[in-house]
């Protein structure tokens, strides 16, 4: 077994480290791109603090590990100072490589392992003396993924959390052992107001890897037009042209999710905190997403629902049941019966006549704050008697 391995590698161990090195940086491009990273891009996010000010430069001074056009690529955020090479960008990005050696990122960068990943976007590539690499003119719109920020993020929450995030969610009628749920499903950010200095403590809500809802525990005041003040409680991610949706957890429903776990119902919400009370209600044995709007979006959710219904239905011959709990005002029930036209499928078994789960009061959360015993059995009760 032992001789199999050091065989696999031998191409790589044989390589003396600085050919290894110009091996690394002759394909830095490809790397940095199976890491998602597009080093074209001026001003992008930077993936160790968020803000636009990361860019990628060729380093005069590494000619001899590279070619003589140039030297290898660099980085450097002009907020954080967070500067390295490509070796540094996979150390950052991959978990597995945190603590590693230089030598072992190395030679996992050049295994067949890493070689097998798909490259997750166009490395389109383009040399330059510039310090910031300029986008190449064509007839594709460069995009920003907020895919490292986003995952920083969900660490973040689970790691980093402030008393204060805690003592939010206690006034939505979450226990500690509540929270435990939300682990992997929550971020949290720490933001400080460049014009006021005031610190805010955000929750983050994840859509996609391009888009998030950012929930603010703290006032905070937006100025209109006419210079009066607007309470926001919630903010959307910039629209960015990959976004496609803001509705919290609609990327988990998928046709491999439903099957393996036997997830057959689908509990659709207006907000996000309700989305979230249903999956921490049942301990995160369903699936669960908010629409973000009850009207928002509406064919897009559709859409989604019957390709993902159509193609369980061919592989299980069971109809998946999806199960409505909009907000007990006139802009839910609006919400709730356009949904409903759209989904109207004979792979879908649609639900609306469990309105009463929110018993007097207007959303889900709510209810499961005022009547957590109650809330939880009958949903409890639904879910094991439809699955």
């Amino acid at each position: 077994m032992e001789k199999e391995k050091i065989k696999e590698f031998v191409g790589v161990k044989t390589l003396s480290f600085n050919k290894k090195l110009m091996e690394i940086h002759q394909n830095e491009i490809e790397i940095l791109a199976k890491y998602g990273v597009n080093i074209n891009e001026e001003d992008s996010v930077c993936f160790n603090c968020g803000a636009e000010k990361l860019n990628f430069f060729y380093s005069k001074n590494t000619k001899k590990f590279s070619n003589e056009e140039r030297g290898y690529l660099k980085c450097k955020c002009w907020s954080c100072d967070f500067t390295g090479d490509v070796i540094d960008v996979a150390k950052k990005l991959d978990k597995t490589l945190k603590d590693k050696r230089t030598g072992e990122v190395v030679n996992y960068l050049l295994s067949e392992e890493f070689k097998n990943k798909p490259i997750l976007i166009n490395p389109n590539y383009e040399y330059t003396n510039e310090k910031k690499v300029k986008l190449k003119k064509n007839e594709e719109t460069t995009y920003k993924t907020y895919y490292y920020v986003i995952n920083d993020y969900i660490s973040n929450f689970k790691h980093k959390r402030p008393p204060v995030i805690n003592d939010y969610l206690y006034s939505r009628g979450f226990t500690d052992e509540d929270i435990r749920y939300m682990i992997g499903f929550l971020g949290y950010e720490y933001w400080k107001s460049e014009k006021t200095g005031t610190v805010y403590h955000n929750l983050i809500f994840e859509c996609s890897h391009f888009s998030f809802i950012r929930r603010l525990t703290q006032p905070y005041y937006k100025l209109k037009k006419d210079n009066t003040k607007k309470l926001v409680r919630y903010m959307n991610s910039k629209n960015l042209e990959r976004t496609e949706h803001h509705c919290y957890l609609l990327e988990m429903i998928n046709t491999r999710r439903i099957i393996q776990n036997n997830f057959y119902n689908i509990f659709i919400c207006e907000g996000v905190f309700d989305a979230l009370t249903v999956r921490v209600a049942l301990k995160n044995q369903c699936l669960a997403f908010a629409t973000s709007g009850a009207n928002s979006t509406q064919e897009l959710i559709a859409d989604r629902l019957i390709k993902v219904a159509q193609e369980v239905y061919n592989l299980t011959n069971k109809k998946i049941n999806v199960i409505l709990l909009f907000d007990n005002d006139n802009a839910g029930a609006k919400g709730e019966k356009k949904l409903s036209d759209l989904l109207e499928n004979k792979y879908i078994n649609l639900h609306t006549e469990f309105k009463n789960l929110l018993g007097e009061s207007k959303d889900i959360n709510e209810e499961f704050k005022k009547n957590r015993i109650k809330f939880i059995y009958n949903l409890d009760k639904i879910n094991k008697t439809l699955n």
